[in-house]
């Protein structure tokens, strides 16, 4: 194996932003959109996933297939004003929730 090589990257230990987090919450560190698998104050460091599939909340009409961004702790339509990118949904929104492919 080459000896640059440091994990996988499928789950960081991150350092959680003002206001702490939350399990199983979605969160924009930097461009680097994560899901929670812990909770964590401020400043704590927590265990993030990079990628899967979840269940995510929503603003607006989208569709399966749409590529989307993170606002504000929601997901929202890529052309959206300050969002950041985060994947594509994998179910149309219904709800206020949808799954999302979560991408980096």
């Amino acid at each position: 194996m080459a000896k640059n090589y440091v994990q996988d990257g499928n789950v960081l230990q991150l350092t959680a932003p003002t206001g702490g987090v939350v399990s199983g919450g979605i969160y924009a560190i930097g461009t680097l959109v994560v899901v929670a698998i812990a909770d964590a104050a401020a400043e704590q460091k927590f265990p993030a996933k990079t990628n899967g599939v979840w269940s995510v909340e929503t603003t607006g009409t989208l569709a399966a297939g749409d590529a989307v961004g993170l606002k504000a702790g929601k997901v929202v339509a890529a052309a959206t004003a300050d969002a950041v990118a985060c994947g594509k949904l994998v179910t149309a929104s219904a709800g206020g929730f949808a799954d999302l492919l979560l991408s980096n």
